[in-house]
């Protein structure tokens, strides 16, 4: 009787040893590929995931990560089943030739030699970066400016239409990526609608799904359609004591619709600048008299037709031809 209560105590205790004893498996969850149709550029940032059994309950079980038999990873705790990669680079700091290689993960209990392919592309991750507009950039609604970008080798390899986006207002145009600019005609999307003067922000996006944020600009609205002179009389005054010079007061010159925010204007005579006048603008005194020397006195009659042809000249501060007007020069008396 004694015999059989030792044999069946020793019975339930190898039974316990066998329920206990739990296997030492840790297996790769992602990246998933085993045919090594996953690329993953150089210097992008890969997430190595895996489960462990039960078997690992502790922070001082570690394994180490490889990539193609290479160390790169330092001691990893097994519980904490995530690892952050710098695609390409070992745990000695070299990096990787660009190839095809297989992730495997092992400790002192465990060796897994069956872990997913990666392949490590010669060419770049795609990327788009903006060299202009840069940040805080103000263009002038109505004006054409330039967007220029560089882009990756990756759209080398694989050519494909680049979306630019004026964010949040739409599409602006459509454009290959290894163009490297596109023409754009300010506050106009690629269906023609305008965008209201303000605050935006240029984007890009390809059809392979990546997106790319560019700078913050401000769209301003300089001149309103409305400008116009209120008179194209200018007078002048005489300088004494020498001849076809006069004194032109800037002060003048009005104007009725919501106007430039800030401006420059100039006097032309047939097309010719002939005097800076000054910047004129919001909450800014007008400048004051301008010398001018004509070529001959302002007449009236029918040898007015015979004299030179005078106008005015907006500009943006950026030196971009807002508005032309023309004028008459009149002799003070």
């Amino acid at each position: 009787m004694k015999k059989k209560r030792i044999l069946l105590a020793l019975v339930f205790f190898c039974a316990a040893l066998t329920v206990s004893a739990v296997a030492p498996t840790i297996t790769i969850v992602a990246p998933s590929s085993t045919s090594g149709e996953d690329e993953w550029y150089m210097g992008m940032t890969l997430h190595i995931r895996w489960t462990h059994s039960t078997f690992y309950t502790n922070a001082s079980q570690t394994c180490r990560i490889l990539c193609g038999g290479n160390i790169i990873s330092p001691p990893v705790p097994v519980i904490s089943k995530d690892f952050s990669w710098t695609v390409g680079k070992k745990h000695d700091g070299t990096y990787l030739a660009p190839g095809s290689y297989m992730i495997t993960l092992e400790n002192v209990n465990y060796s897994d030699l069956n872990g997913p392919i990666i392949l490590i592309p010669t060419y770049a991750a795609p990327k788009i970066t903006t060299t202009f507009p840069v940040n805080g950039t103000s263009l002038t609604i109505g004006s054409s400016y330039t967007i220029r970008w560089t882009h990756s080798s990756y759209f080398d390899h694989y050519p494909q239409d680049l979306i630019v986006v004026c964010g949040p207002a739409g599409y602006i145009g459509t454009v290959p990526a290894t163009s490297d600019q596109f023409l754009w005609q300010v506050g106009k999307l690629d269906d023609a609608t305008s965008i209201a003067p303000g605050n935006y922000k240029i984007n890009y996006e390809c059809s392979d799904y990546f997106s790319y944020d560019g700078p913050s600009i401000s769209l301003v609205s300089l001149m309103s359609p409305k400008f116009h002179l209120l008179k194209s009389k200018i007078w002048i005054d005489k300088i004494p004591d020498c001849p076809m010079c006069f004194t032109l007061n800037p002060a003048q010159i009005k104007f009725d619709g919501e106007g430039p925010l800030i401006f420059d204007v100039e006097l032309l005579r047939n097309g010719v600048l002939l005097a800076k006048l000054g910047r004129f603008g919001e909450r800014r005194a007008a400048p004051g008299p301008v010398k001018i020397v004509l070529e001959q006195e302002p007449r009236s009659g029918m040898i007015r037709r015979m004299q030179p042809k005078y106008e005015l000249r907006f500009l943006s501060t950026k030196g971009e031809v807002l508005h032309k007007e023309a004028i008459e020069l009149e002799i003070a008396k």
